[in-house]
């Protein structure tokens, strides 16, 4: 886990960038040249193009861990995120504390530790799940690919 998130703009930014300028200039097939410019495109245009269901997906993620950490009998303010990238961080933040609680327990042999450690293993795997199952049935990136074949054949 890092200490801290790029936002979103800036790394797709940063991420066609590199397409542009130490990629592309290196082809010379016409066609991969088309297609290295088109997926630039399609990388910058991904910070706008998150759906209202991910944003859903990464406020319910935010409040179970802020639900965990009650259980934990700690404090857990309620963040007012007003876009993807403050949800993102928010949500990086909170899970970093649970982390931080699991790396205490881990130096306590008792059974109550073990307990609360299976507690925070279940809620990790259950985030991943909740991830997981949210990108599958995102329609984002399809979305995004049908913009684009359209724009190309018109």
């Amino acid at each position: 886990m890092i200490d801290q998130t790029i936002p979103l703009p800036q790394l797709a930014g940063g991420m066609a960038r590199c397409l542009r300028e130490w990629i592309l200039p290196h082809l010379s097939d016409p066609m991969a040249r088309t297609q290295a410019e088109n997926l630039a495109q399609l990388i910058e245009s991904l910070p706008g193009a998150l759906s209202a269901e991910a944003r859903r997906a990464i406020d319910a993620d935010s409040a179970a861990a802020r639900d965990m950490l009650r259980r934990f009998g700690l404090p857990a303010a309620e963040a007012k995120s007003e876009d993807v990238d403050a949800a993102l961080r928010d949500n990086s933040a909170l899970k970093a504390h649970l982390q931080m609680i699991a790396d205490e327990l881990r130096g306590d042999a008792s059974e109550e530790s073990g307990q609360r450690l299976r507690e925070l293993q279940v809620f990790f795997v259950e985030s991943v799940r909740r991830e997981i199952e949210m990108a599958r049935r995102s329609a984002d990136f399809a979305a995004m690919t049908s913009r684009e074949g359209a724009a190309r054949e018109s």
